[in-house]
């Protein structure tokens, strides 16, 4: 299988046409369209959301993600084995947040597993990555795509800053609900000492496990990946407390 994410949008035909090239490529593959709405050349965001998604996915299956601003310059196209899963994608650093296993890296360099030789300045996701990932999803050996690469970019994540009742940390990416997604993990509470009542970015939020138990206010739980999500309960809490994918919280002992 081939779980494919870009941050392409919903209202071009890129998505289409790469979806074609692997299926012209890989008649019976089966491709899963993950998410195509990251936001436009954030590769951090994209990042978050590789690492939530990555242990989720088959054995053996191949995930294509395709944010990749730095399209046409001397940047790597890579194609990684962790574990026992694949990855394809710009050396950008997407992949970052599942690399901290071993991991083995070949650079997409071989012509014959292009779609187009040379590929277009501009359409690597058509040309290299969904070619790439069809072939390897057809039988194609790992080895078999170009030389090994020992160093892969990585990106530079800072930790949640942890004091006494105090948590600063970044927004890792917005939901199409508009919950607020951190890196917040439960003993980051603890060790703030942060109970089930405290103030994000000033606005007072409950802990719980469900969104319905809290009504006309900011709830937050952790999420199915065990990060700390904020939310509104059938609102959208990204505009309640104008914050997008970035920018800084603060989580405040009440």
């Amino acid at each position: 299988m081939i779980a494919f994410m870009s941050d392409w949008g919903l209202n071009s035909y890129y998505v289409g046409i790469a979806k074609s090239v692997m299926y012209t490529i890989s008649p019976s593959c089966v491709v899963l369209d993950l998410i195509h709405t990251v936001t436009p050349f954030n590769v951090g965001e994209a990042a978050h959301i590789v690492e939530r998604v990555f242990e989720d996915l088959p054995k053996e299956s191949i995930l294509l993600c395709v944010v990749d601003p730095g399209v046409g310059t001397d940047r790597k196209a890579i194609m990684l084995k962790v574990n026992d899963r694949y990855c394809v994608g710009p050396d950008n650093g997407t992949f970052t947040r599942v690399l901290d296993s071993d991991f083995t890296c070949r650079i997409i360099e071989n012509p014959k597993y292009m779609y187009k030789y040379p590929p277009s300045n501009t359409f690597h996701g058509r040309d290299v990555f969904a070619a790439a990932a069809a072939y390897l999803d057809k039988g194609v050996p790992f080895e078999e795509f170009g030389r090994e690469l020992k160093d892969v970019v990585k990106l530079n994540f800072d930790l949640p800053l942890i004091s006494k009742g105090k948590i600063e940390t970044e927004v890792a990416f917005v939901d199409g609900f508009g919950n607020v997604e951190t890196i917040i993990k439960e003993r980051d509470l603890k060790n703030a000492g942060i109970g089930d009542v405290f103030e994000v970015n000033g606005m007072k939020t409950f802990l719980a496990e469900k969104y319905a138990q809290v009504q006309n206010a900011l709830v937050a739980h952790f999420d199915s990946s065990g990060y700390l999500e904020i939310s509104l309960n059938q609102g959208n809490a990204s505009n309640f407390l104008n914050v997008i994918s970035g920018d800084r919280i603060v989580v405040k002992r009440i």
